[in-house]
This record gives structure tokens, sequence and C-alpha cells, in this order.
């Protein structure tokens, strides 16, 4: 384990105190892939700058994280697994916490390396590694406050019908914790730790757990629709919300899914939740609530906006997303479902979007970004960017005027033109 340290004032003084020029977490600042204040360039340039910076992370599918100034992302290097805080404005490396990770997902497709985006929380950021390595680390430093062995701890005690864990995603953890006040939320998975487990921000000991479901691939997500403040995610058989003042199950939508991998996480917008995924239509449940419990009912379900691993976004009354068997965005009516338009198609296995500026950006797992204005009475493309590395398949963050972009074993850092 290796950590560069800073001088011990600077470890006194810093906690990052979050500003609209953050992405602190897994899709934004609020998890719904929005990044506020962000003005763009118009009109777009036809090829994008040069990187301000590129930084060797390592092999993985991490986002990267951005607060206080500083780039928080994971990689795997020689079978190593790495924490690691970069200097924004320069790129510059300013610790590292590292541990072997002999985990391999079975599916060779699934790629090399962790897959979750790490979360910071005022003076702490928390890895979720995909072998099961939690980590809750202190942001001046890299010291490591305290530390989950999943594997040893929780899992290992069930086996599934084809002889893996009955408990953890077969492909690794990857979904981004989410810290709630005082706790921090991770999607462990089964009985001993719960599908749901709050650790104490400040000892790492469980506060509490929820349901024994095998754990998803999905990151989680606090909202209000029906008017009761609830847990809204996948497990790895259900889309569910949990009551967040005490955990109880409030509803629920069975989602069959091959090998229990449910992947997309929730979007809400008003009382709707979206449920999507495998390849199935993409469907809107409506909640209805009294204040303290809810009734769910199907709203609308749209047959043009079937994904797989993208998470669509809302902007609006809208929904974009990128339909898995087209290729093509999709705009989708949010209070009716209805498709208000398709674009052309836009290639790739994976893509993340964000809403930014008025518009939308789609990157894809080739390393093209495609921009769209974010109209949803037409389909207007703005622009198209090449970038110089591939295997894209990290979330997009945009924050200070900069996107960031890993690429497969580089984070890049561009610029936008004023």
């Amino acid at each position: 384990m290796t950590r560069l340290l800073p001088p011990v004032g600077l470890v006194l003084a810093f906690s990052c105190t979050l500003s609209a020029a953050d992405w602190p977490q897994w899709r934004g600042p609020n998890r719904d892939g929005v990044a506020p204040g962000v003005k763009l360039p118009d009109p777009w340039p036809d090829k994008p700058p040069e990187p301000k910076w590129k930084a060797a992370v390592g092999l993985g599918h991490s986002g990267p994280s951005i607060a206080g100034g500083r780039v928080f992302i994971m990689g795997l290097v020689e079978g190593n697994e790495r924490c690691l805080a970069l200097d924004a404005d320069t790129g510059k490396e300013l610790w590292k916490v590292e541990y072997p990770e002999p985990f391999e997902a079975p599916d060779p497709t699934a790629g090399k390396g962790p897959g979750a985006t790490p979360t910071v929380d005022r003076d702490r950021v928390y890895m979720f590694g995909l072998g099961g390595q939690l980590h809750c680390l202190e942001v001046a430093t890299g010291q490591v406050l305290w530390k989950h062995d999943c594997p040893k701890e929780y899992w290992g005690v069930k086996k599934g019908p084809l002889g893996d864990d009955a408990w953890f995603p077969p492909c690794g953890a990857t979904a981004s914790p989410l810290a709630d006040g005082d706790t921090v939320i991770v999607n462990v998975g089964g009985a001993k730790a719960g599908a749901f487990t709050a650790f104490d921000r400040k000892s790492g000991e469980i506060v509490w757990k929820a349901l024994d479901d095998r754990s998803s691939y999905a990151s989680p997500v606090v909202r209000s629709p029906g008017g009761v403040e609830q847990l809204i995610c996948f497990t790895g058989t259900r889309m569910v919300g949990l009551r967040h003042a005490d955990r109880e199950l409030l509803w629920e939508v069975p989602f069959p899914a091959r090998f229990e991998q449910t992947i997309v996480s929730p979007v809400v917008w008003e009382d709707l939740v979206l449920v999507a995924g495998e390849g199935k239509a993409t469907t809107a449940v409506r909640l209805k609530g009294d204040g303290s419990t809810v009734t769910k009912e199907e709203a609308w379900k749209n047959d043009d906006l079937k994904t797989y691993l993208t998470t669509p976004v809302a902007h609006g009354d809208h929904l974009f997303g990128h339909d898995m068997r087209t290729g093509k965005v999709v705009c989708v009516k949010m209070a009716t479902g209805e498709t208000a338009w398709t674009s052309a198609r836009v290639p790739g296995k994976y893509h993340s979007l964000v809403l930014a500026g008025g518009a939308l950006l789609v990157l894809n797992s080739e390393g093209e970004l495609f921009v769209f204005k974010a109209d949803p009475k037409e389909c207007v493309q703005l622009g198209k960017w090449t970038f110089a590395e591939k295997g894209t398949w990290g979330h997009l963050a945009v924050a200070g005027g900069r996107l960031y972009v890993k690429g497969k074993e580089n984070l890049f850092c561009y610029e936008l033109p004023s």
C-alpha cells in the first residue's frame, strides 16, 4: 500500500466543499446525469482540443469524481487495484492506495479492473473495488480510515445454480456508494450484510441492512416519488423502493434478468420511476403516496427505448436514452411515454449520457462524443468529437468547464473552448 502524504497543515484543513464545478459521484452532483452551470461552446468545434493533461490510472470502467480541485478514480495495474487522487489542474498524482486484486470476471467481455465510481463526501472518499474491497479514505492524504473485505466478511456462504456466489454479482461489484447523512450505502448483497448496507461514515460499522437479495450492478438513489422519501434501486432480481425512515419495503417490480444482472440505475421524474435494462421496453411506474406508504401502477411502456447498459437521463418533461437494438438516441415524453424523436445511429456497446448547457452529450465506448441539442421537439446534432483512446467505458464527467474522459488505461482532461 502506497501513499504520498501532504503537509500536516493541509491534512487538518482540507475538506471538500462542493461547488457547481464539481462532479463528486456517479452521474454527477444529484446522481441524475446533469451537470449544472456548464457553458458549452457555440458553435460546437469540429475537433476536440488537445488534452489539458492525461494520467495513467490503469484498466477498468471506473468513472472519475471531481471535488475540491481533485479528481478521484480507480484502476487496475499489474494485478493491483488502486485508488487515486489527482490534481484537477495538472493531473499530477497526489496520493495512491493500492492492494492486490485477483478477481477476474468470468465473462472476458466485461473487462478487467474496477467499475464503480468513487463517492466524495466532505473529508472522505468511498471506493468500492471490483472484487468487493470497500475503502473509506481521507480525501487529503489517502489514509485508510476503515475498510471491509466483502468476500471474507459477507460472501462465500451460498452458491448459485451455476456454482457462482449467490449474493455477489457474477462480473464483480460495480455499484457506486451513496453518501447519505452520516452513513454510506453500498450494494453489498445477501443475508449477512443485506442487499443494501449502510455503514457509519466514521467507524465503518453496519448501521442497518435491508433485504437478502443478490446485489445489483446498478447504483441507488434517494428520492421522494409519491411524497415519500425512499431508497430506490435494483437488487439482482427486482426494482425496489424502501422507506428511507425505516428501510421497510414499500413496493417492488420483479425484473428477471440473465444471471441476475440488473445494470441500469433508477431514473425518477416527479412521481414516476423508470425501470429499464436487459433489452426490455422502458417502463414507467407511477407511485401514489399518503405520507408514509405508496401504491404503484404502470403508467406507460416504450418499445422504442430498450436499453441494456446505459442509464437514461431526464430533462424537463422529457427523457433521453440509447436504444440497444437500433443504436439510436431516443427522446421520450415523460407524461405519456410517447416517442418524440429518434436520432441517426450512434454506435458503440456502451454510452454515458450527460445533460450540460442545454445539450445532450453522448460518449460511446469507441471514444466518440456525440453532441445533440436537448430539444424535445426535434433531433439536432450539434457536433461530434473522436478522442485518441478507445475503450471509454467509464462514465463521462463534466465539471468546471472541463470534460473528463476515461480511456482504456488513461484519464484525459479536456478544457472546453470558451
